[in-house]
């Protein structure tokens, strides 16, 4: 425990900010998941540390960057969205213990499907039925998760297309 409470610490020394990431992946993809993630860090040019319990597959990757650099922050939050897609590509979740709020909101309509987003606006609407409880956080607007969901899918439509033509 003290090696992993200091690990946060640490990694302050050597970066002035950092963004802590929480997905949880089965334990066999353990090594491709860090593999991927080294390759996307190059990719965003952006630092990762990876601090984890990996017994039970639980994922903290920092990531490493300036909040002084413009547009440095949002490239950081594309990377963190791009560790959460990998997460539930290999089977696993946006999330092991720390919650979505607003920062994993996005990822909800790529691990849930519609009937299944619906269902956890029944179960808030039945504590929450005046809304007023974090609105806006936890569980995203479904017309937000279809509008992402064909947005990712021009995306990838996109980088397909790229591909093909070299």
């Amino acid at each position: 425990w003290k090696g992993r409470k200091s690990a946060f610490p640490a990694v302050g020394r050597i970066s002035p900010d950092y963004y802590c990431m929480d997905g949880t992946i089965p334990r066999r993809h353990l090594a491709h998941v860090l593999l991927e993630m080294e390759r996307m860090s190059e990719e965003f040019g952006l630092r990762v540390a990876n601090v984890f319990h990996a017994g039970d597959g639980n994922l903290h990757p920092l990531i490493l960057f300036d909040a002084n650099v413009p547009g440095e922050f949002e490239r950081t939050e594309a990377f963190g969205g791009s560790i959460l897609n990998l997460c539930v590509e290999v089977g696993g979740c946006i999330t092991g213990e720390h919650g979505v709020g607003v920062e994993k909101i996005r990822q909800m309509a790529i691990q849930f499907n519609d009937e299944e987003l619906q269902q956890f606006h029944d179960v808030k609407a039945a504590f929450d039925p005046a809304g007023i409880l974090n609105p806006g956080k936890g569980v995203p607007a479904l017309r937000f998760c279809q509008e992402y969901r064909s947005l990712e899918h021009k995306q990838h439509k996109h980088d397909t297309v790229d591909a093909a033509h070299g």
